[in-house]
């Protein structure tokens, strides 16, 4: 997210990262920060903490050094102490040692609207909602954020503009079911769940263009805490972008891509975009 820094006059961007080996393969020590967002003549501000160790750290760079990269990566080194972070390909202008995890939080200038106030405007900032799920799922579907409709209710794919329902009921050969509990039973007895890679996410209305992720769901304890589960489906290519921008594909885990079933990918009929769907009953 951007804001006014109270010292400059250039805009400061604020990445948050939390340190979690609970959730990654042993080898995996390398961590991304979206940059995308970043211009020229922007500050960049990085807030790393640790999930279970006394660490927090603030990392500054200037806009310039990372305004023409997707992303920027670090790696960590528990072994020494206190904890080593490199930075790959790049070098921050400046350190800061933050005391608690307060002073993180203080730097986002949340409030508890859930807006920012960033040059006299707001930006709404959007929470995703729990998955749909249970211990025996084989499949999970991942989606980018739910719209705005599925926010408002609570409901994965509220939008009857969404073919995600019918899509599943089709595959299956069930009826649509009426409710949003039946649907999620219909998902459940298939062994299939569903969830999003964004947690919380700068959006103006519905639309993946138009989002800027600020911190994903934590996938990765969602995967080791699943033993069953073998597949990851991504629910359109913007879900699978997302997705490889923030976390490493595990060898354990298959991943397979198929169209959105968004109201924005009408071009394709509903009878092939069933055909292409229904594989997921094969995992």
């Amino acid at each position: 997210m951007a804001q006014k820094s109270a010292h400059f006059d250039t805009v400061e961007v604020v990445r948050n990262r939390t340190i979690r080996p609970s959730t990654r393969l042993e080898t995996s020590k390398s961590y991304k920060i979206d940059t995308r967002k970043v211009s020229t003549n922007n500050t960049l501000i990085v807030n790393i903490d640790h999930e279970a160790k006394p660490f927090q750290k603030s990392y500054k760079f200037k806009g310039s050094d990372v305004a023409h990269r997707n992303s920027i990566s670090f790696r960590v080194d528990e072994l020494e102490s206190p904890i080593r972070i490199t930075w790959s390909g790049v070098t921050p202008i400046e350190t800061f040692v933050l005391e608690t995890k307060s002073e993180i939080s203080k730097s986002l200038e949340t409030k508890a609207s859930g807006t920012v106030r960033s040059n006299s405007s707001q930006i709404n900032i959007k929470t995703s909602f729990a998955p749909i799920e249970d211990q025996n799922i084989i499949t999970l579907i991942l989606g980018t954020m739910p719209g705005d409709k599925s926010l408002e209710y609570g409901e994965y794919y509220k939008n009857p503009r969404n073919r995600f329902w019918k899509i599943i009921a089709a595959i299956t050969k069930n009826d649509l079911p009426e409710t949003y509990q039946d649907k999620k039973m219909l998902l459940l007895k298939t062994n299939i769940g569903v969830w999003d890679v964004a947690h919380t996410a700068i959006r103006k209305g519905s639309l993946d263009r138009d989002m800027e992720v600020q911190e994903p769901n934590d996938i990765g304890s969602f995967i080791a805490g699943h033993k069953h589960l073998k597949t990851i489906v991504f629910n359109g290519l913007e879900s699978e972008k997302l997705y490889d921008r923030f976390f490493e594909r595990s060898r354990k885990i298959k991943y397979v891509s198929l169209p959105s079933s968004s109201s924005a990918n009408a071009g394709i009929s509903f009878k092939l975009i069933c055909e292409k769907w229904k594989q997921i009953l094969d995992f």
